[in-house]
């Protein structure tokens, strides 16, 4: 059921995921296509916050601070998970495994090389401010307009 928590929380998560695929494209390789990489992560940071954070707002601060973080694991989960899994089909399509085990693994593989584009600081502390921050507004939100 729609409400104006879910709808805040959904618009400002897509907003954070935005600006956060923002500043990890400068730390790509010059050879990595971009595409629709800051639509995509916000896509999935507007289904984090409809389906997660702003469903579990409305139990105290404590609770929204933890579902804030857990909203911004959620999103680089996700995250990983979307975009390896699309860069190990790219991969199978141009016939480069020998079966579906080797891809399934080189899709790991490639998932923690791209968490590696998360390791500087700046982006973890926009993820762990923004994330807690949410988590508080959601909670705002759900005491304004229950």
């Amino acid at each position: 059921m729609p409400t104006a928590t879910k709808l805040v929380s959904a618009i400002l998560l897509a907003a954070l995921a935005w600006w956060l695929g923002h500043m990890i494209i400068p730390y790509f390789p010059d050879e990595q296509r971009i595409g629709r990489f800051r639509e995509i992560l916000a896509a999935i940071g507007f289904l984090t916050g409809w389906r997660f954070l702003g469903r579990h707002a409305g139990a105290g601060w404590n609770s929204a601070i933890a579902f804030g973080l857990g909203a911004a694991g959620i999103l680089v989960f996700w995250g990983l998970l979307i975009f390896s899994g699309y860069e190990m089909i790219r991969r199978s399509m141009r016939m480069s495994y020998g079966g579906p085990t080797e891809a399934l693994k080189d899709q790991v593989a490639i998932a923690i090389d791209y968490f590696v584009y998360l390791q500087p600081t700046e982006i973890w502390a926009t993820l762990l401010v923004g994330g807690i921050g949410l988590g508080l507004i959601a909670e705002i939100v759900k005491r304004r307009w229950p």
